[in-house]
């Protein structure tokens, strides 16, 4: 198989060096510096365990610069505001039978790619990277991938890139109903503007106290909502036990040599979720419509009030189109934002809040 990655930034790159190192064919599509260097250089992916150069991979800046082969696979790796135009784009380019891969956040990207492509397939993104510079990424945290067919099943190519990714080091589990696991991953994707908003770092936030109690609220409505329209989060073998990761943010009680640990993280290693780079790029748009709003969306559409979601949507995306850097609210701040937000939700429903 030739493994076309479509949208290689950082956890694009990750996923196709990795597959090259263990002797895959790969393809990369890239924004042009970070092709160029791919092509002169190769790839340097940094870890804790050290850098890692990878060498004979093939980069491209556009679909249409590659003849198409019976043995293609496309791995989709853009965001998911950019997904139907890389879809089209594709399209344009590869046969409708090509097997398709969504490595990405969100719910949506399977449906919108199934328009276009007739095999489809859905992967849940546990890793975390770091675009450096020209080709230089750094691997953050994590392995996990999760895949299956969309919208379900587990046919033998799912199992077959899932033995490829497995050589290549990922942590893979095959599944007959992947969106559920994606539907667990969009409930931990919540906090990302958590982390946009606030100023914080991944290791950081989940060893204090005030911000993880926070995220575990944030979380906690998530459920509320998903239940109420009757969304099922399990499936046999599911890696993101998300229940269990609210109970852990609940019981963070502030270990100061936890907190030395995550502040004493050298900056490249330190994990900065996408919604938080799109705001100190100064991009006027992010995922967060992708992620707190399908909570909002089914919140409205089972009269379930969502304050923390609602919150957080709403001061992204006004931060977004204000160009305002992560950091613009404390957690206090967001707190009390979520608080009147709240008390405006309950009386909206004729409703009590909760003590």
């Amino acid at each position: 198989m030739r493994y076309i990655i479509h949208g290689a930034g950082a956890i694009g790159s990750l996923v196709g060096g990795w597959l090259a190192a263990s002797g895959a064919e790969v393809v990369m599509v890239a924004r042009q510096a970070h092709a160029e260097a791919i092509n002169e250089r190769g790839l340097t992916i940094r870890s804790r365990e050290g850098d890692r150069h990878i060498t004979g991979i093939t980069a491209v800046t556009d679909p249409r610069q590659l003849s198409p082969r019976a043995d293609d696979v496309i791995f989709l790796v853009v965001k998911s505001q950019q997904t139907a135009a890389s879809v089209q784009a594709l399209h344009e380019v590869f046969d409708q039978e090509t097997p398709l891969f969504c490595f990405q956040n969100g719910i949506r990207n399977e449906k919108v790619a199934a328009w276009r492509f007739r095999r489809v397939y859905g992967v849940m993104l546990g890793p975390s990277a770091t675009l450096l510079g020209p080709g230089v990424i750094a691997h953050t945290r994590m392995r996990n991938l999760a895949i299956g067919d969309y919208p379900l099943g587990c046919d033998e190519l799912a199992l077959a890139v899932a033995e490829q990714l497995t050589r290549a080091g990922f942590e893979v589990t095959t599944h007959y109903n992947v969106m559920a696991v994606k539907w667990s991953k969009l409930l931990l994707n919540l906090n990302n503007a958590t982390h946009a908003i606030a100023n914080y770092y991944v290791q950081l936030s989940q060893v204090t106290p005030k911000v993880s109690h926070f995220m575990a609220d944030v979380v906690d409505e998530g459920l509320r909502v998903l239940a109420a329209a009757g969304i099922s989060i399990e499936e046999k073998n599911n890696p993101l036990d998300v229940r269990a990761f609210v109970a852990k943010l609940r019981g963070v009680g502030g270990n100061e040599a936890e907190i030395r640990a995550a502040e004493s993280l050298p900056d490249e290693m330190r994990t900065w979720p996408s919604t938080w780079v799109d705001l100190k790029n100064k991009r006027d748009e992010t995922e967060v419509e992708y992620f707190n709003g399908e909570i909002v969306l089914l919140g409205e559409k089972h009269h379930i009030p969502t304050p923390f979601n609602t919150t957080l949507l709403n001061t992204v995306e006004i931060m977004a189109a204000g160009q305002q850097p992560p950091g613009r609210y404390t957690i206090d701040e967001l707190i009390g934002m979520v608080e009147q937000k709240r008390s405006e939700m309950y009386q909206e429903h004729s409703k009590t809040p909760p003590q």
